[in-house]
């Protein structure tokens, strides 16, 4: 494992630390499955091995897909990461961890030479992705039955 901000509040996890990966599957059930009822099989996919994974213990997580799996979501460009499953637990959201989640993913993405991430942010979310410097574009969409809309940050 990797640490991100220098307060060791934000680490990267290896999808091959199975301790780690059992944290970051934790926190994911906890908001998606259980909370947002995202069905489990849904939620849970071989991304996962090949994705980098941001763990902020006992607060949240989130992922980037790189490469082929972000070109697959972006039209072709691998050029652009893919920042996705973001979760922050009830009773840590707005203390600031899905920010230092956000920027160690999008740090890591710069570090290998992407430019930009894309994110398909639940519509609630909006607001808080505009202030992390997301443009909204494209059309609304229904995903697992929850309203999204496309976000991109270019660096």
């Amino acid at each position: 494992m990797t640490p991100v901000d220098p307060a060791g509040t934000v680490r990267l996890v290896d999808p091959a630390d199975a301790d780690a990966m059992a944290r970051v599957r934790a926190i994911r059930h906890r908001v998606f499955v259980v909370e947002q009822r995202v069905p489990a099989e849904l939620e849970f996919d071989d991304k996962d091995l090949r994705a980098v994974h941001a763990l902020a213990e006992d607060a949240g997580t989130g992922r980037l897909l790189l490469g082929a799996d972000a070109a697959a979501k972006n039209g072709g460009d691998a050029e652009l990461a893919v920042l996705g499953r973001l979760a922050v637990l009830p009773e840590r959201r707005g203390s600031g961890t899905g920010s230092r989640l956000v920027h160690a993913l999008e740090d890591e993405a710069r570090r290998r030479g992407l430019r930009g991430v894309r994110l398909e942010a639940q519509t609630h979310a909006i607001p808080f992705y505009l202030r992390l410097g997301y443009v909204p574009h494209g059309p609304e969409f229904l995903d697992v039955g929850i309203p999204h809309q496309t976000m991109t940050r270019r660096f």
